[in-house]
């Protein structure tokens, strides 16, 4: 069986690509207000996964972890990009030159996309790729035997000769920690850590390249979930294989995967080898995560960060980099909106903090104009001096934690001749892009310019 898996494989060689990946669901509108909503469950996430390879995947319930699984083994059709299998690295390189939608471009689609394969290649590569779900009970057959749900890829592959069937399936499940006395057995039979044997030994069938672990452990007692990581650990070593395992659990991502992916909120905010990630984490959602893994010496102690907030609605997803509105470190240009800032503003206003203010917003009306911009409505004329109470007070809470949102505000000041609105701009949102910050470690987040040190570091 090894050989049969490990043969052509070379090892670190590119096994699957992805170039800008992303899936948005539709959600059906109420006609009278408006269309159809999507929910961005990924963005234009863009990987490498190598040959005998782990890739962790992790982020918060919700953060699009399992759509991403599915989308790279076409369970699901992108909205935008694509995804390539086992492409040439010099006609990776081509395409990622050529115009999109060029006829170069969907030529190269054709041969190597997995959205673009024709049958013959798409039957080949549901071959070389497979999934262990979360839950091994609801996904096995509960009307077929062990025997049956392992062969079931055999005889869909029509797998030759069938005499070799049975032998194939009591050496898969033998690999996997099952005897033959289960052979027979129903999934009701089995113990949880059992059915999940079967699930990967099913997977395994038809000697993937690719296995993609959707929380293959997170239903299993602790002591199952260990057996299961070795096993893992073992089927990995033993033929070669490459995993993307899906999971929230930081620790057993460290102990399996050589590289690791965080995600929130549909996209990659950070990526890198395995220990460094681990070790030097840069994004602060990932600080934040790792600093919430458990440390089994009772004397030594760390400052656990709780995140203030939900993950955003991903209908409606925050501009700029998606984390900022719980990000304690969060610049100007993290991507606040009018909305999200006079909200702050008014609370500094109402709070009584700042008695000069009281004199100046005694019945203001809020007015959001655009993203970047909001307007008070004074009811009365601006009297000398008071835009810059107004300017210096801002300019002081900026370094306020409750108050970080007011690191947007660009400018303050009159909007109208008779000096009866005051109006305040906000600095435009920048998208976060990938900076590389050395051994392969990539971080998107603002803090990070090209020439970015350490973490925590403000851009001048």
């Amino acid at each position: 069986m090894q050989s049969e898996v490990i043969e052509g494989k070379q090892e670190g060689t590119v096994l699957l690509q992805t170039i800008r990946l992303s899936k948005h669901f539709a959600l059906k509108g109420n006609k009278l207000i408006g269309g159809t909503k999507f929910i961005r469950a990924v963005d234009e996430a863009e990987f490498a996964i190598h040959e005998n390879q782990v890739v962790g995947l992790v982020g918060e319930s919700g953060c699009g972890k399992t759509t991403l699984g599915r989308l790279i083994l076409r369970l699901l059709d992108p909205t935008e990009g694509t995804a390539f299998f086992r492409i040439p690295a010099a006609t990776l390189e081509k395409y990622r030159g050529l115009p999109a939608g060029s006829k170069e471009a969907r030529d190269i689609e054709k041969e190597y996309s997995i959205f673009r394969l024709n049958k013959k290649k798409m039957r080949e590569f549901r071959k070389n790729t497979q999934i262990v779900f979360q839950d091994p009970f609801s996904s096995l057959d509960p009307h077929m035997s062990v025997k049956d749900i392992v062969a079931e890829p055999l005889k869909a592959h029509h797998f030759n000769p069938k005499s070799e069937i049975e032998g194939k399936v009591e050496r898969l499940l033998e690999n996997c920690g099952l005897g033959e006395q289960f052979l027979d057995k129903l999934p009701h039979e089995l113990s949880g850590g059992q059915r999940q044997r079967v699930a990967i030994a099913r997977a395994l069938a038809m000697s993937p390249r690719l296995v993609v672990l959707d929380e293959p452990t997170s239903a299993l007692d602790v002591s199952v979930q260990a057996q299961i990581l070795n096993l893992l650990k073992k089927l990995k070593s033993d033929l070669g294989l490459s995993f993307v395992f899906i999971s929230h659990h930081l620790a057993v991502v460290r102990q399996m995967s050589d590289e690791v992916f965080v995600m929130y909120a549909g996209q990659i905010v950070e990526k890198g080898q395995t220990e460094v990630v681990f070790n030097s984490p840069a994004h602060p959602y990932t600080v934040a995560l790792m600093s919430a893994i458990p440390i089994p010496d009772p004397t030594t102690q760390r400052e656990i960060i709780l995140l203030k907030g939900e993950i955003p609605d991903l209908s409606r997803p925050p501009s700029g980099c998606r984390f900022h509105p719980r990000c304690p470190h969060a610049l100007g240009n993290c991507g606040w909106s009018a909305e999200e800032v006079a909200v702050v503003f008014f609370e500094l206003v109402s709070s009584g903090q700042y008695p000069e203010m009281n004199d100046i917003f005694l019945r203001p009306v809020q007015k959001i104009i655009n993203e970047q911009t909001f307007e008070i409505e004074m009811g009365r004329k601006i009297r000398e001096g008071e835009l810059d109470t107004v300017k210096r007070v801002l300019e002081r809470e900026k370094e306020n934690p409750t108050s970080i949102a007011l690191r947007a505000v660009k400018e303050v000041t009159s909007a109208t001749d008779g000096n009866t609105v005051i109006r305040v701009s906000l600095v435009p949102p920048l998208v976060p892009t990938f900076t590389n910050l050395g051994k392969s470690h990539f971080v998107a987040c603002n803090l990070y310019p090209a020439s970015s040190g350490s973490y925590g570091e403000k851009p001048e």
